[in-house]
């Protein structure tokens, strides 16, 4: 009884224990994150100008969306001309001493997927949010994406990308943009509204990001994919991650993204991960961003039947409005099976049932008329007579004269006890006489 006492004395002192606003915060910030996600209108919109990367930047440009104000200091360190000019070695070692992450220090060569980003900023921290806390979901909106702009015949290989198709568990075709040549990358341009096709999201339009300022397509953006000049290859910063579209996750090597890493936290996984980064989750990407493309998170789920990626499912009439079952479209009697006698499997027609008289219902039998049932059957009907007492022939209910008299004696010794039950009940104090008082004398 004392511990019980005690137990609930601690309870109380907890719940009223004073709890910090920045702690209350904090933890309203997180049930906040992690009840809301993207859906998947809202996924293929964010992912539409980017799912046709080749594999190797798409995943770096993914990553970096992660570290928008870091995306934001590379913008301002290209600008600086001491760098503009820097490549291959040189470009490595000098981005050695930086502490962005290892995706914003491979981005540097592709100054315009950075000016990009750093242009869209709205834009680039929902899709940032959206990888952090829903990596499988964006790799498979990205293969929904892929498959449309190939069903619509605006992916298809060039002399810039190689696009490759490959089956996977589930049934659907995973598709595979690598360069077309091993030492230049050349990062494709397009507007989804051509490429993808017929858009069947009205409520989220893919998002558009028009070429940066100075980026010049090779061809003209209404023909499908435009591609720039190339970018050669730095081997210090590409082809350290890498799509696992099967799990629906990234894969690093661990030992170079740790040398690019410097002065930062090392990692052990070979499976990227939001949570690898000092400090945990920056707040950015601890709650959905407020303002962007798609707006807040719908928190919805699973795959409209119009879904981008696959085609339309039409289902035929006959499964949407169904017919009734043949023979029980109505409950007349005439179209309802095995109502008649003779069409029921191992029953012995019931020949003393009368024919059905006028107004009947068609198919059925008339009922039998009370009695009907007396001279071979054991019921209780009939004319106000009781049926023991129609039964004195023999063949009767109960197998005679003697049963029929024997009956007879039953019902009389009923008849007795009822009246003498109700004399009692009516006879006011004398419980065998009726009408109290000056009554009838005994039976």
């Amino acid at each position: 009884m004392v511990r019980r006492l005690l137990s609930c004395i601690a309870a109380c002192l907890m719940l009223h224990m004073p709890v910090s606003p920045a702690a209350r915060a904090q933890t309203a910030a997180s049930a906040q994150g992690e009840s809301q996600s993207f859906d998947v209108q809202q996924l293929d919109a964010l992912l539409a100008p980017i799912a046709l990367y080749p594999d190797t930047l798409l995943m770096q440009v993914l990553m970096a969306t992660t570290f928008p104000l870091q995306v934001v200091e590379a913008a301002r360190w290209l600008d600086d001309s001491s760098h503009k000019d820097l490549k291959g070695d040189a470009l490595t070692k000098a981005l050695e001493p930086l502490t962005w992450d290892p995706s914003v220090k491979s981005l540097v060569p592709f100054p315009q997927v950075v000016a990009q980003m750093n242009g869209n900023l709205d834009w680039m921290q929902q899709v940032g949010y959206a990888f952090a806390s829903q990596q499988q979901d964006v790799m498979n909106s990205i293969q929904r994406l892929r498959r449309q702009a190939q069903s619509n015949g605006k992916l298809q290989s060039t002399p810039q990308q190689m696009v490759q198709t490959q089956p996977a568990a589930d049934g659907q075709s995973t598709v595979i943009i690598a360069p077309a040549q091993a030492d230049t990358v050349y990062v494709p341009t397009y507007n989804p509204n051509e490429v993808y096709g017929t858009w069947p999201y009205p409520s989220y339009p893919p998002t558009y990001l028009p070429p940066p300022v100075g980026y010049v397509p090779g061809t003209a953006l209404l023909s499908g994919l435009a591609f720039g000049a190339g970018v050669a290859i730095t081997a210090g910063l590409w082809g350290w991650a890498s799509p696992n579209w099967g799990r629906g996750d990234v894969n690093v090597n661990v030992n170079r993204w740790n040398n690019l890493n410097a002065n930062r936290q090392r990692i052990n996984s070979d499976v990227w991960q939001a949570s690898n980064r000092p400090g945990g989750l920056p707040p950015s990407l601890r709650r959905a961003p407020a303002t962007g493309p798609v707006g807040r998170p719908a928190r919805g789920a699973g795959l409209p039947a119009n879904a981008i990626g696959r085609p339309n499912v039409g289902l035929p009439g006959n499964l949407v409005n169904r017919p009734n079952p043949p023979n029980l479209g109505n409950f007349s009697g005439g179209s309802r099976p095995n109502l008649s006698p003779g069409s029921r499997p191992n029953v012995t027609p019931r020949r003393d049932i009368a024919a059905p008289g006028a107004g009947a219902r068609p198919g059925l039998q008339q009922r039998p008329q009370a009695g009907a049932f007396a001279g071979q059957r054991g019921d209780f009907g009939g004319g106000g007579r009781s049926a023991f007492q129609r039964q004195q022939g023999g063949g009767g209910a109960f197998g005679g004269v003697r049963e029929g008299q024997r009956a007879q004696q039953f019902g009389q010794r009923g008849m007795q006890s009822r009246q003498f039950s109700g004399g009692a009940q009516r006879g006011g104090g004398g419980g065998v006489q009726r009408g109290g008082g000056g009554g009838r004398g005994r039976r």
